[in-house]
């Protein structure tokens, strides 16, 4: 058999094999976030919670600038849900959004989940633990930006299977122009996503390099959506310009007060996160990994052992076939 023969072979059973789980996990998801978002939703405070709720409530109702980075798209979309939700305090209506990005969040993880294994039970346990794990819940519900950043996180995620499964290059385009536009505009919401971009983008360049469809005119494509993406932070200098917002943090009139802005230089640019242990990322990272032992039960997290050792196995024998 030929070389295209084998490809179109290949191209034919992944079609097979995908039609069903896209649609299994269309409705799935839907099931899962309408679960998530009515517990969520149930549980939202009817006030301000703690944190920084406050601000970015106060940034999104005067449309000001909230801390660095300045959060624009939280920001604009809050002041979209502030007009549009009919009910409810200004508060509450922010954090009902925030609930609905973390529903968003869970049914994106299913999909994921369902996409890579074919299992149902598999994709609603992920969601489940992930969405009603003490931190993850507690954040839901509340007007931060933190469930927005994992319905991006899940967004791209999402994408990535469904790059992975594309049978032709059109397909395979048309996700990574969407995947890169998406990456930019997570990076209006909170920067710590910069670790799961730096990881994907260069895997799906090396993706469209072997399968010899990325060229020097679909990169400044590529470029030219994710720059698309970062368009909402054209609002930090057009609400300081203004001046209508009575809160507002800096000025970003002039383009060093945008960039000191914009690259948190007030807090440091490359310290993402600060908790009580410290501020670099290694110890960081470690205390997450040692706050695991609380926010996880027992069961959950011997099922995470279970689930490493399958994988593990999984490409062992995968890695055994090839060899034969």
């Amino acid at each position: 058999m030929s070389p295209h023969g084998d490809g179109r072979g290949q191209a034919e059973e992944r079609a097979v094999r995908v039609g069903p789980r896209r649609s299994g996990g269309l409705r799935g998801g839907l099931a899962v976030f309408a679960a998530v978002a009515t517990v969520f939703t149930l549980t939202l405070p009817r006030s301000v919670p703690g944190g920084d709720s406050g601000e970015l409530i106060t940034a999104a109702y005067e449309l000001g600038v909230a801390h660095p980075p300045g959060y624009p798209l939280f920001t604009l979309v809050a002041k979209l849900a502030i007009i549009l939700f009919p009910f409810g305090s200004v508060a509450y209506r922010v954090n009902l959004l925030c609930g609905l990005f973390g529903a968003v969040a869970a049914s994106l993880l299913f999909f994921t989940v369902f996409r890579l294994s074919g299992s149902s039970a598999g994709g609603i346990l992920a969601a489940g633990v992930f969405s009603f794990s003490r931190l993850t819940w507690q954040w839901s519900i509340a007007a931060e930006v933190f469930s927005l950043n994992n319905l991006f996180v899940g967004l791209l995620m999402a994408l990535t299977v469904h790059f992975e499964e594309a049978a032709t290059a059109k397909e395979r385009s048309k996700i990574t122009k969407i995947g890169a536009f998406c990456c930019g505009l997570s990076l209006c919401n909170q920067h710590t996503i910069i670790l799961y971009v730096l990881c994907i983008i260069p895997w799906i360049l090396f993706q469209l390099l072997k399968k010899k469809e990325l060229s020097l005119g679909s990169l400044l494509k590529l470029s030219l959506y994710f720059s698309a993406g970062l368009l909402p932070y054209v609002h930090l200098p057009i609400s300081s310009y203004l001046n209508h917002a009575r809160w507002t943090w800096g000025d970003q009139t002039t383009l060093q007060g945008f960039l000191t802005h914009f690259l948190r230089e007030e807090y440091g640019t490359f310290s993402l996160a600060k908790s009580e242990v410290g501020s670099s990322m290694s110890e960081i990272l470690l205390s997450q990994v040692t706050n695991m032992r609380t926010e996880l039960s027992f069961n959950i997290q011997a099922l995470a052992v279970c689930a490493n050792i399958c994988l593990a196995r999984k490409w062992n024998d995968s890695g055994c076939r090839a060899m034969q």
